[in-house]
């Protein structure tokens, strides 16, 4: 994620050589500072003696970190591990240093998948748990989707299974309007929370109010496997989803490759309206497999989604020969078509690890990469290294001078915000718009004079995308362009 003059690249280090200055064992967290261009500032790895990884960062009102992931380890940093696998959160200052750590589950194996902001600014965390003890207070059957709630503390504040008597799992989360969650996952279950009628796994999505209680629960496939990895609500009120799919049967039509084969995967977007009722549905990929990773929504109504394809053909338009993984965006309209496609990588797997939107021109895309060649000219260390790539398309207009900068104050703020725009801005055509983190317009206005105020007092501890129109061009500059703390 961009912070101050740089960047803040969060991942998993086996090493303890080249620019891993430390190794506690097996596998451990690693953090990454590095300024506008790139360069490493300081880099700082956390975990035990035994594997550790990670899944999610997000900023703390105190310039520092929150680390998500999870641990076998019960030495290092771990200071009590309940069993097994645990979820994990590290929090750091603003160096990297770790002021605290707290470990979740019980004595089974549970495992992070994804973390976000919560209404109240504490923090949510999503996976799944083998558990029925310690801090999971009940397991339906195999394995199920669990939410864990915290303070900005780290004290656990409530937790929620849900699934079935089979496989369940959650893979992502995010906040809805109306104060509550939509979750994303995979389902092989047929009973408890989940009555699915669909084939071997079903793509689950589940709406739960502000406390964890379920209002609906819905599963979507065909005939074979189906999954959800990442969900956002949109700005009409209902929600879409990413996925992969192997079925062309049921909720599934356009498939690229031969339903059921265990080579191919299609990316698989799914528009839902507020109940969850299936508006529309597309897949894209080609006759390989194609991973899904990230969708967010943008100004125009349409969608960004971003992951990995070893395809050549169908949707996918990737000059690589070798049939190894590239990274892939594509850019949809607000009903699924396909618009644009960007490939990313080098002739050896490539993959999407996250994706930071500036604007709908400029993207900052962070991906793994093991050789140079294509879009990679990297000082490799050894096996996978990180791969930060900066993207912006130079069809369009953008602006460039330092000194066309718009002002935020108070920084952080309770109540409201004021924007000081720039003074030669051309207040007839100019347009605000304010996103939060997950991509979703909160707010947008015609500014009648060059200070504007927009009120805040309504919305969560988080980060938040201010963006600026003037009728020609947009102001995507980095160091203006960015994501801002709000306390409430």
């Amino acid at each position: 994620i961009p912070v101050d003059r740089g960047f803040i690249s969060l991942g998993y280090s086996a090493s303890n050589d080249g620019d891993v200055s430390f190794q506690y064992g097996e596998g451990d967290i690693w953090l990454v500072r590095s300024d506008a261009n790139g360069q490493m500032l300081w880099e700082k790895t956390y975990g035990g003696s035994e594997n550790d990884n990670s899944w999610s960062i997000l900023p703390t009102p105190d310039d520092g970190f929150l680390l998500f992931g999870d641990t076998f380890s019960a030495d290092g940093d771990v200071g009590l591990n309940k069993g097994g696998c645990d979820l994990w959160v590290v929090k750091t200052d603003s160096l990297g240093n770790l002021e605290w750590e707290q470990s979740y589950g019980g004595s089974m194996n549970d495992y992070a998948n994804d973390a976000i902001i919560a209404h109240d600014g504490g923090y949510i965390l999503i996976g799944r748990t083998y558990s029925s003890d310690g801090d999971v207070s009940f397991n339906h059957g195999f394995t199920d989707v669990w939410v864990v709630k915290i303070s900005a503390e780290g004290n656990l504040e409530w937790e929620h299974s849900y699934g079935g008597t089979e496989l369940d799992s959650g893979s992502c989360i995010s906040q809805t309007s109306d104060g509550g969650y939509i979750i994303g996952g995979t389902t092989l279950s047929r009973d408890g929370d989940v009555l699915c009628t669909k084939g071997i796994s079903a793509a689950l999505v589940i709406k739960i109010d502000a406390f964890g209680e379920i209002q609906w629960v819905q599963c979507y496939g065909g005939s074979y496997f189906e999954g959800a990895d990442d969900i956002i609500q949109t700005g009409d009120g209902g929600y879409i989803f990413l996925g992969g799919t192997t079925s062309n049967d049921g909720d599934v039509s356009g498939f690229h490759g031969i339903p059921g084969d265990a080579n191919t995967m299609d990316k698989w977007v799914v528009k839902l309206d507020a109940n969850g009722q299936i508006e529309w549905q597309r897949c894209i990929g080609g006759s390989r497999f194609d991973k899904s990773r990230i969708i967010r929504q943008m100004s125009d109504g349409g969608y960004l989604v971003g992951g990995s394809s070893s395809s050549r053909d169908g949707d996918v338009s990737c000059s690589q020969s070798d049939p190894s993984y590239n990274v892939i965006l594509y850019k949809l309209s607000s009903t699924g078509e396909i618009e644009w496609t960007k490939c990313l990588g080098s002739q050896v797997n490539n993959y999407l690890r996250d994706l930071y939107i500036y604007s709908d021109y400029h993207f900052l895309v962070a991906a793994s990469a093991r050789y140079n060649g294509i879009d990679v000219n990297c000082d490799h260390k050894g096996q996978t290294d990180f791969w930060i790539v900066d993207i912006m398309d130079t069809t369009v207009n953008l602006r460039e001078e330092k000194k066309q900068e718009i002002m935020i104050y108070p920084n952080p703020a309770s109540n409201h915000i004021w924007l000081q725009l720039p003074e030669n801005t051309a207040l007839a055509k100019a347009q605000i718009e304010l996103y939060s983190s997950s991509g979703r317009l909160l707010h947008k206005a015609k500014p009648s004079s060059h200070f504007h105020k927009i009120d805040v007092a309504h919305l969560p501890k988080g980060l938040y995308l201010v963006r600026l129109w003037d009728g020609k061009e947009w102001f995507v500059r980095s160091w203006w362009c960015v994501r801002f703390l709000f306390f409430i």
